[in-house]
């Protein structure tokens, strides 16, 4: 919590703890669960479980001190529903958008180097969703009806 260019401390402090604002230790953990989802690197997954088994015996015996991280712990148990929405399809990204998901992650846009984007750009592909867990797809779907039931938006 201390710049590297700050006086020289005895101790560094570090507040792993959850209060009205999630702990750095718990943001850096979810987001580096969704990095690893979006980008098929593993790394960020193996540092996210790092952060939230080193708090493990904490999480134990006050978990109500680590919402956040309690959360992280459940998104890596649980993994996260992959979407992605190819082309242009503003009405398949409202319907991702327009409610609170916390278990799943959103490709869309401009394809880059991932898992979730192989297989995915070419003309046949296009304008479509797909919905996918650990990078195995449903259907592609073009309705937003129908990707508003798959995703329970």
């Amino acid at each position: 919590m201390t710049g590297h260019d700050a006086e020289v401390l005895i101790a560094r402090p570090m507040d792993s703890q959850d209060g009205a604002l999630p702990s750095a230790n718990s943001v850096a953990a979810t987001a580096l669960l969704r990095l690893a989802a979006l980008t098929g690197i593993s790394r960020y997954r193996t540092q996210a479980e790092a952060v939230i088994h080193a708090l493990s015996a904490a999480i134990a015996a006050a978990p109500i001190a680590f919402t956040g991280l309690v959360g992280a712990a459940e998104l890596a148990r649980t993994g996260l529903t992959e979407v992605v929405v190819t082309g242009d399809r503003p009405d398949l990204l409202e319907v991702v958008r327009r409610r609170y998901l916390p278990g799943a992650v959103l490709a869309w846009g401009e394809p880059f180097d991932s898992p979730l984007w192989e297989g995915r750009t070419g003309s046949d592909q296009a304008n479509l969703a797909f919905v996918c867990r650990d990078y195995a797809c449903r259907a592609p779907n073009g309705d937003p009806a129908a990707l508003a039931t798959e995703v329970g938006a």
